[in-house]
């Protein structure tokens, strides 16, 4: 696999008897790293250069536009979960979710690999909560347009990232995952369900996007709980909660490199069910 010098994806390295990741230590390793992201600070800007070296687009209209999101989110900071750390996470969840595809036999074109990058570093820029179905999507992907268009991104490349990204509102996972009662969607989204190449990138974002919540660990999954009550200013009740397992992320994760997480989400999923009825009990800031 490729990065071995990076701390972003030496997890890997950890694999099962049977020559499989062993993805619940691969949690654990990911969220190590996330910790220290969290106490210490995140050079978005730095981590973007990391992930884009070993795709060989630093000097394309491409790789600019990544180092270019990078550093708007950095500056933009966010909000207490749709945040600068967020999306440093979602990039590198996407960057494993990949690779781990390439490891099962079906690797990401590499142009692919560019547009989910430069998506993930980007899905949640200007992130504004309320309002209706796609609109802080849409905000994300008219600022990222921006930030493209400037860089020199071709047309075609910029119209996959804002589908991309809109492909990120949380209903919308459902209609990735087969649907068949699929809501009203805005006119992209529609062509990029007629797209099969475009739709299963659509899927690993999705997965990515969702992946430090709901796919690492138990307690990485309450620090992003605890997150998102700050972000809200209240506390998530737990029918809330069990909603949200069961109308947005489903039984489990879409892609390819995805389904190795769950395992990881069918605890997670268990423990928020015990939570409804037992006691909180430990620190969210222990990943055990």
């Amino acid at each position: 696999m490729f990065m071995t010098h990076s701390p972003t994806l030496r997890a890997l390295r950890y694999q099962s008897s049977s020559g499989a990741p062993d993805a619940e230590r691969l949690g654990r390793r990911m969220t190590a790293l996330y910790r220290t992201w969290m106490h210490g600070g995140v050079d978005l800007a730095g981590l973007a250069k990391c992930l884009i070296l070993p795709l060989d687009i630093a000097g394309q209209p491409i790789g600019r536009a990544c180092l270019a999101a990078a550093a708007a989110v950095a500056a933009w900071g966010g909000h207490p979960y749709h945040s600068a750390l967020h999306h440093a996470e979602v990039a590198t969840n996407a960057t494993v979710v990949a690779e781990l595809a390439e490891i099962a036999g079906a690797p990401i074109c590499s142009r692919h690999r560019s547009l989910l990058l430069a998506a993930a570093l980007a899905h949640d820029y200007r992130y504004q909560p309320g309002g209706p179905r796609f609109a802080p999507e849409t905000l994300s992907a008219e600022a990222m347009d921006g930030i493209a268009s400037e860089c020199g991104v071709p047309p075609a490349e910029r119209e996959d990232l804002n589908r991309l990204i809109l492909a990120t509102e949380p209903s919308f996972r459902r209609v990735l995952a087969g649907d068949p009662a699929v809501p009203t969607i805005p006119k992209p989204l529609q062509d990029l369900l007629a797209r099969p190449d475009l739709k299963a990138l659509a899927a690993v974002l999705s997965d990515a996007d969702l992946l430090s919540s709901v796919g690492l660990s138990v307690r990485w999954n309450q620090v992003q709980h605890h997150r998102l009550e700050r972000e809200i200013g209240r506390s998530i009740c737990p029918s809330e909660d069990l909603a949200f397992f069961e109308r947005i992320v489903g039984p489990g994760f879409l892609s390819l490199g995805g389904r190795t997480f769950d395992a990881n989400l069918g605890r997670i999923r268990e423990a928020r069910a015990a939570s409804t009825t037992t006691p909180k009990t430990g620190s969210a800031n222990d990943d055990r």
